[in-house]
């Protein structure tokens, strides 16, 4: 069910009916967070009819972006590209395609997913520009550092002490030749869209004035996240305290510091716009003996911005809550099945166990599998797990970047994977050469003579090649997979199949949705490899038998 107006409290009223200047919204889990964010966006465009101002809504995944952008146009019951709801690395991605020529970037550079890919740009620089880097992989650490923390190659002497001047210089060293190597490959990872966008701003006047003018307000859903790359971003298109900033945070939340988030930030945020505040102690989500442990918890958080009111439940339901002690983890997990035996079966299919790694929870599922408790981990794959998926998405990354030696090689290993026949890169590369003519075509050239990948060899030629209709070449690749997936008995032969299929024309339509522009290849797995980030992982389980 959508909220409405008519159903928020004083709190949140005043929060959606804000009009100008920077405000401080802080409110914990189940409190509206994102409903009020929403109806502000909405109340913002009903009330400015003629006006031709954007406004951008900023948030950290996808997902929530996708929901948010969905709950306002159902909101105002119209479709508007005045409202742009973006993670902070799209918004940086758009930009970048859209003013990336100013630095070198052509704006169909392709998104780096894989960490082995970083890692194969450090050795290329070794070989091509003679750049000592003794430890590859402690290097790509030391610069996704300094993308998290926004500290460019300048800056690397105050972060060193007296005496390691020549490690310094190293190090700044490999990061110029890092970024210079990205850019040259025209390739961006998810820590240099931050760097280059802010470089991109810092450096071109005109295009940071046009990005002001565009967007007059600004919404930042789940502050406390931000890390010291984002909020630098934020204080160059939101400069002081006029700015139109609106930001939803819960400074209790800031103490898993995710990814480079700080308690110290939220404080600096309060120094450098001194925001109006509005402090929302109402959780509608859980309930009341859940909140009240909370704030028994909570009550030790030290850092909390002077907001010591403790969240009410306006929840309902019952619910409890039991910590229990165990001598080692062994006894845990063994404590933990004997409270879900006890749970009847046709319930047993609501519960989830969380745990802190994915290393612990395959501990659970190992145990609880030799107890007879039926448990899956379900979890969202960086990229996708099927062969076939893959080989669908190697192809559009290999269309789109034809000349890639690296896409080439993950594309040709896909096809082993698919139907146990390798077929050689190398090969696809010399006759590529010789017979003057595209990776890719020659590719399926190869792949034809395979009868299980014929058709598809046949529909790539004609919808990538001869064509490049990227979608409609997708929906028939999976027109064939479907038949090709289902063995005697109507298993499935690919166990990750269906739940690839089902992520890939969710994020299709999500892309799509999501893009006021004619969304061609190269944006569309642009905005494809933003969307796959995100994992989730967690023991759900099944119903027994």
């Amino acid at each position: 069910m959508s909220i409405s107006m008519d159903m928020l409290n004083a709190n949140q009223r005043q929060a959606v009916e804000w009009k100008k200047g920077p405000l401080l919204i802080l409110a914990g889990p189940g409190s509206g967070k994102t409903a009020i964010l929403t109806l502000r966006i909405a109340n913002l465009i009903r009330n400015s009819p003629s006006e031709r101002f954007r406004i951008l809504g900023l948030t950290f995944t996808v997902k929530a972006a996708s929901e948010m952008q969905s709950r306002i146009l159902e909101l105002l019951g119209e479709n508007t590209n005045r409202i742009q709801i973006r993670t902070f690395h799209a918004f940086c991605v758009s930009l970048l395609r859209q003013h990336g020529s100013q630095i070198g970037l052509k704006p169909d550079f392709s998104v780096i997913t894989d960490e082995k890919d970083r890692i194969s740009i450090l050795k290329e620089l070794q070989y091509s520009e003679h750049v000592e880097i003794t430890d590859p992989e402690d290097s790509i650490k030391k610069i996704t550092t300094m993308f998290t923390y926004g500290i460019d190659a300048e800056d690397l002497p105050d972060y060193f002490p007296a005496g390691e001047n020549g490690n310094c210089r190293a190090l700044q060293t490999i990061f110029r030749g890092y970024l210079n190597m990205l850019i040259k490959e025209n390739q961006l990872d998810f820590g240099s869209m931050l760097h280059l966008a802010r470089k991109l701003l810092t450096t071109h006047p005109r295009i940071i004035s046009q990005v002001k003018t565009v967007y007059r307000y600004v919404c930042v859903d789940e502050f406390q996240d931000t890390n010291q790359a984002q909020y630098e971003l934020l204080r160059l298109i939101n400069p002081d305290n006029t700015s139109n900033l609106f930001v939803v945070a819960d400074d209790d939340q800031i103490i898993f510091q995710w990814n480079g988030a700080d308690p110290r930030r939220l404080i600096k945020f309060t120094q450098d716009y001194t925001p109006n505040s509005i402090y929302i102690p109402e959780n509608y989500r859980c309930p009341s003996e859940i909140i009240k442990r909370a704030n028994e918890l909570i009550a030790n958080n030290t850092n909390r911005l002077g907001f010591n009111l403790d969240s009410v439940s306006r929840s309902e339901t019952d619910g409890s809550i039991r910590i229990m002690d165990f001598d080692h983890f062994d006894a845990e997990i063994d404590g933990l099945i004997a409270e879900i035996q006890d749970i009847p079966n046709k319930n047993r299919k609501t519960c989830v166990v969380i745990a802190r790694t994915n290393k612990l929870l395959t501990q659970v599922k190992t145990t609880m599998d030799n107890a007879g408790v039926n448990a899956e981990i379900v979890s969202r794959h960086q990229n996708f797990a099927s062969p076939a998926v893959q080989m669908l998405y190697f192809s559009l990354k290999l269309a789109n970047a034809p000349a890639s030696r690296s896409i080439l090689n993950k594309l040709c290993a896909t096809v082993s994977l698919a139907n146990g026949k390798p077929i050689s890169a190398e090969d696809v590369f010399t006759n590529a050469n010789l017979k003057d003519m595209s990776l890719l075509r020659v590719f399926f050239s190869a792949i034809d003579e395979n009868e299980t990948l014929k058709e598809f060899a046949q529909i790539g030629v004609e919808l990538l090649c001869d064509s490049l209709q990227y979608f409609t070449f997708a929906e028939k690749a999976f027109v064939l997979f479907d038949g090709l997936n289902v063995a005697d008995g109507n298993d499935n032969l690919d166990s990750d199949y269906d739940d690839d299929k089902r992520n890939w024309i969710r994020i299709s339509r999500d892309i799509q949705n999501s893009n006021s522009e004619r969304v061609n290849l190269h944006i569309f797995l642009q905005e494809m490899d933003l969307f796959c980030r995100e994992i989730e992982l967690v023991v759900n389980l099944r119903r027994g038998a």
